[in-house]
């Protein structure tokens, strides 16, 4: 026969019982069947599957042992512990025919066992509780753990331990145990004194689920540490004499352990502040000191005698004066005396330096008795720090302006992670796109504020920009939420952390520049226009000079040419015959031949410019003309000339001209220049003499229009003319035409 662990073989009544392969029953003979109620025999023919249908563990050992499986098990059957063991018969091949069992009634063997079993049991637990005893040192939960299980394991299914820490206070529940398998109790409710805790017998009592409460006190020096609540249920039965005597003995033990534990905890946790406290004040950057209950410096950590002060065995307001000042001083003692404390910030006078401190004074009282102890002074140099919150302060109050700056802004400004995750959009750029005042825009990204195109410009032009420079400017596209994107300005930067220099976010601010596009367009189209007014008046103008020109020619110069060959001849026949006549007739002569060229100088003046080689190219000829025969140098500078329309050319050479003229006739220079550049998108033209100047300011006079009308000129095809005289002599002239493009203010 087999046996099961920490148990002896089977001995007991016994049923010799045999079954074939199919679970037919054909054999049930022993003593073991009457306490049963089963008769010999009277189980054969049976089929044993059919007995234990309903016992799925009995109809699996069954099948175990048919299929060859030698197997011992025990099971409960009426009230019974019943070991079986199983042995399968076989033939001469091996092949199972059979299987024969015996049961044996092993209850009475194993209450024997069990009580054997207990009794080891409890005499360990008191070994335990010896042991624990003797130990120097105790861990007081790993105790409360153990007089838990200790008290309630041997006699009960569960217990608590209650402790009280002061003579008047309230039991705490601090430890439980419950045995393994069983549901937890319930606990009671326990009062801070009750009359089963007083009495000096333990009293069993019913709970109100059938459960069998037990109240032990743990007692130790007259002293009631706390209580055991041991729970027994119901089909345990009651508490026996020898339960209690048990839980009694126990409880004692554990009690005299539990206050060895705290008398010991409690030293070790003095010592251990003690040592930490020194560690700490010696390794601590304060100054600090204790005085006695006699005003005595008793202690000072490293820190003061590094700063030189000489306190120990001094008188520490004596200290305190030399330090800090009488007045200071006086505040101190008086915050001392009326509240036990005093903080706050002073001036401190060290031998080396002086300092703004930061003192804490406190009185030392026993955390039992409340007895005066003496006073700690712990002083901290807040120098630094007072500097820095000052600093602070100021920086906190920028920040608001620019937050309230930010806030107020009406453009999109946004703070995105170096992810693309968004942590901010001011109020101005969520009504600016049309997004909701409360929407939580940490859950979006940059790309949903941009339209397809601004996202293809962030990624091939922005980000680069960005990662390689630290910021972009430019124009792009933001996505708007009720509406048309919206054309926007930006300004995006990398913002970076003041200490490492490392980026740790992206800010951008994007201004709406609709309005801006459609002025924009608005003076395009007006300069388009402009243009072709212009170009118009232009072609106007020469028209009429070239039908003015070929009046003059065709008339006046033919008729003067004629009138000046007449008069050549009369002065032929006057020589021969009048000689004192030609004195009159010469000066008359002279006055048509000049104004014959006069006229014909006009006609020079009235042809249209020659442009087919820029402006450049008009103004070297019209001054290589002009200055013929004066002895005058001139330069003509076209080198950075810009693309302008003809209509604009032909504007400037008129003026230019002019100009040339003016220096001719009225600048008596010995040099002119002329250049010729761009500026501002259009074109700029100067001309620049070494001659007398301007003795004042030029004034329009009858006859002498030639400054106004290249003014007026300029201005009406947008532009501007201006004249000046430098330091150091000579004029010039400053003419400035606009492009086609509008000019960038």
């Amino acid at each position: 026969m087999g046996q099961t662990p920490e148990s002896g073989p089977a001995v007991g009544p016994q049923v010799i019982f045999g079954f074939d392969t199919t679970g037919r029953c054909t054999l049930s003979i022993g003593t073991g069947l009457s306490p049963l109620h089963v008769q010999p025999g009277e189980l054969v023919g049976q089929n044993l599957f059919d007995v234990y249908a309903d016992d799925l563990d009995g109809l699996a050992a069954l099948r175990r042992a048919i299929d060859g499986e030698s197997l011992t098990l025990e099971r409960e059957f009426m009230d019974r512990v019943l070991a079986i063991y199983y042995e399968p018969s076989r033939d001469a091949e091996g092949r199972v025919t059979g299987v024969l069992g015996v049961t044996t009634d092993v209850t009475e063997q194993r209450r024997i066992e069990r009580e054997v079993h207990e009794a080891r049991h409890r005499a360990t637990l008191l070994a335990d509780i010896s042991a624990a005893l003797a130990q120097e040192t105790l861990d007081p939960e790993a105790m409360l753990r153990l007089v838990a299980r200790s008290v309630a394991e041997p006699v009960a299914d569960a217990g608590s331990v209650w402790l009280r820490f002061d003579a008047g206070g309230a039991l705490e529940p601090r430890a439980r145990w419950c045995r393994d398998g069983v549901p937890e109790l319930l606990e009671r409710d326990v009062p801070a004194d009750t009359a089963d805790v007083r009495a000096t017998e333990l009293r069993p009592a019913a709970g109100p689920d059938g459960t069998t409460y037990v109240r032990v006190p743990l007692r130790s020096r007259g002293l009631l540490l706390g209580v055991v609540d041991v729970a027994r249920s119901p089909e345990r039965g009651d508490f026996t004499d020898s339960d209690l005597d048990l839980v009694s003995e126990i409880a004692r033990r554990c009690a005299l352990s539990l206050d060895n534990a705290r008398l010991l905890e409690a030293q070790r946790a003095a010592h251990e502040e003690l040592i930490k406290f020194e560690a700490l004040a010696d390794a601590s950057d304060n100054l600090v000191a204790i005085s006695d209950v006699d005003d005595r410096v008793v202690y000072v950590n490293p820190k003061v005698i590094r700063y030189g002060l000489d306190a120990v065995a001094r008188d520490v307001w004596q200290v305190a004066a030399a330090v800090a000042g009488g007045d200071a001083t006086g505040a101190i003692r008086h915050g001392l005396e009326s509240e036990g404390r005093w903080s706050g910030d002073l001036r401190l006078t060290l031998p080396d330096r002086s300092v703004v401190g930061q003192l804490d004074a406190f009185r030392l009282t026993h955390p039992e008795t409340g007895a005066d102890l003496g006073s700690a002074w712990i002083a901290k140099d807040v120098t630094e720090l007072r500097t820095t919150e000052a600093a602070l302060r100021e920086a906190n109050a920028d920040l608001k302006q620019f937050k309230a700056l930010v806030e107020a802004s009406p453009d999109f400004i946004a703070i995105a992670a170096l992810d693309g995750s968004l942590k901010y959009v001011n109020p101005g750029g969520r009504e600016l796109i049309g997004l909701d005042p409360d929407l939580d825009v940490t859950t979006t990204t940059i790309v949903d504020y941009l339209t397809p195109e601004g996202i293809k410009a962030s990624l091939e032009v922005e980000q680069p920009a960005v990662v390689a420079d630290g910021h972009w400017e430019g124009e792009s596209t933001l996505r708007n939420h009720r509406g048309p994107a919206i054309p926007v300005a930006i300004a995006s930067f990398l913002m970076r952390d003041v200490e490492t220099g490392e980026p740790f976010a992206l800010a951008t601010v994007q201004r709406d520049i609709t309005e801006r596009l459609a002025a924009e367009k608005s003076l395009r189209e007006l300069i388009e226009q402009r243009q072709a007014l212009l170009s118009r008046l232009v072609d106007a103008q020469d028209a009429e000079r070239t039908r003015i020109a070929a009046d003059v020619h065709d008339d006046p110069v033919q008729a003067l040419a004629a009138v000046d060959l007449r008069l050549g001849l009369m002065a032929r026949r006057l020589r021969e015959r009048a000689p004192d006549l030609l004195e009159t007739l010469e000066p008359l002569q002279a006055s048509v031949s000049g104004a014959t060229e006069r006229l014909r100088s006009l006609l020079f003046d009235l042809e249209p410019p020659d442009l087919h080689d820029g402006l450049t190219g008009a103004l070297r000829r019209a001054a290589e003309e002009i200055f013929e025969g004066t002895g005058t140098r001139w330069s003509v500078d076209g080198e950075r000339e810009p693309e302008v329309p003809d209509a604009v050319r032909a504007i400037a050479y008129r003026i230019a001209k002019e100009m040339l003229n003016n220096a001719r006739k009225h600048a008596d220079a010995h040099h002119v220049t002329v250049v010729i550049t761009g500026r501002d998108g259009g074109l700029e033209v100067s001309v620049t003499d070494d001659g007398v100047g301007l003795a004042e300011p030029v004034r329009q006079t009858p006859g002498h229009r030639g400054l106004f009308t290249m003014q007026d000129r300029a201005e009406i095809a947008g532009g501007w003319c201006t004249l000046s005289t430098p330091a150091s002599g000579g004029t010039v002239v400053t003419t400035w035409l606009p492009g086609t493009a509008p000019v960038a203010w």
